[in-house]
């Protein structure tokens, strides 16, 4: 007794469902002597119409081979993030949330940043698992990043010193030059378990081991640059030296800085530098030195006040580990 080899027929040669068998090849395999295909698979029953059956085969493995093309070609394409591509439930990790609406993962990520939640409560909050929560934050934290500091901050750049002018404060009377000013601000981190991260990262000026990045606000105090986490050990001259911010100012800008920022060497022709002055040896300092740190020091508050600003995000207290690699967009993202 001989069946049909197609998958779910039961068809024989014998019997009650007893059909005409024809020889025909498998698709799945090589062509065996013993394989029979029922006349049911036939066009009204009849081996003569099989041209049919064996050109739907073919489109059908020319289909396959397509499609196979095509996956291998949108595996190694590179996608951006975007609010469309969350839409329309695209992105790197290939994460598809359907449960939460983009306005309920945009919220827990700003939970995240802002009072740094354990993902254990917003669990409960959102009845749902952790791992669900850790992939919405670590996508939204890129998605924002790409969009706000890249798409905004760093295209836009360093405006132009007429720009400055145009919004420029009463503060900034003595130094209408001004284009920004500049301060570093330092991150409380864990103890890194590599020895030689330890003694990079250890701070002398906080005493403890932290991260350092360099930012810029122009004189109407809006925030204009931002660089990469460095090691605390990192001094503030080096980090300007290697984020090449110096790089987009033009001859007859003005910098207003800290004393740690002894960066006369490096910068480009025709630029200046306004730090206080150094006490010295001097037992103390002269009425116009003191009237010069006192004009520095109300024009550099802005800088300083941007700085807190960043630092209001109790996420700074403690960057949990899971997010650790995701330090530097977090920070300029802030």
């Amino acid at each position: 007794m001989v069946y049909c080899y197609a998958i779910g027929c039961n068809h024989r040669t014998a019997g009650a469902n007893s059909c005409s068998l024809f020889r025909f090849p498998a698709a799945d395999r090589e062509v065996n002597s013993h394989d029979r295909t029922c006349s049911c698979h036939f066009v009204q029953g009849e081996w003569t119409n099989n041209f049919c059956v064996q050109q739907n085969f073919q489109e059908l493995k020319k289909n396959i081979r397509e499609l196979e093309n095509e996956l291998r070609a949108l595996k190694m394409q590179k996608s951006g993030f975007s609010i469309n591509g969350i839409l329309n439930e695209t992105g790197k990790s290939g994460l598809t949330v359907s449960c939460f609406t983009i306005e309920d993962q945009l919220l827990m990520t700003l939970m995240k940043l802002r009072l740094n939640c354990k993902d254990l409560d917003r669990t409960v909050w959102f009845n749902t698992s952790s791992g669900t929560v850790s992939n919405i934050i670590n996508t939204f934290i890129c998605v924002l990043h790409e969009i706000l500091f890249e798409g905004v901050l760093q295209s836009v750049g360093i405006p132009s010193q007429l720009k400055c002018k145009g919004s420029m404060p009463k503060s900034f009377k003595n130094f209408s030059s001004a284009r920004i000013a500049i301060d570093a601000t330092e991150i409380i981190q864990d103890v890194p378990s590599d020895m030689n991260s330890q003694a990079l990262s250890y701070s002398n000026y906080k005493s403890r081991h932290t991260v350092k990045a360099v930012t810029c606000v122009a004189p109407n105090a809006s925030l204009v640059y931002c660089s990469d986490l460095y090691p605390g050990s990192t001094s503030d001259s080096a980090i300007v030296k290697h984020c090449k911010v110096l790089d987009q100012l033009q001859p007859g800008d003005m910098i207003l800085a800290d004393k740690g920022f002894n960066i006369f060497d490096k910068l480009l022709s025709m630029v200046s530098l306004k730090i206080p002055p150094f006490l010295s040896s001097k037992g103390h300092f002269t009425k116009k030195e003191a009237e010069l740190c006192l004009k520095i020091g109300r024009s550099r508050i802005h800088v300083e006040r941007a700085n807190e600003r960043i630092k209001n995000y109790d996420i700074f207290n403690h960057i949990p580990s899971q997010y650790r690699h995701l330090s530097n967009k977090i920070y300029q993202l802030c």
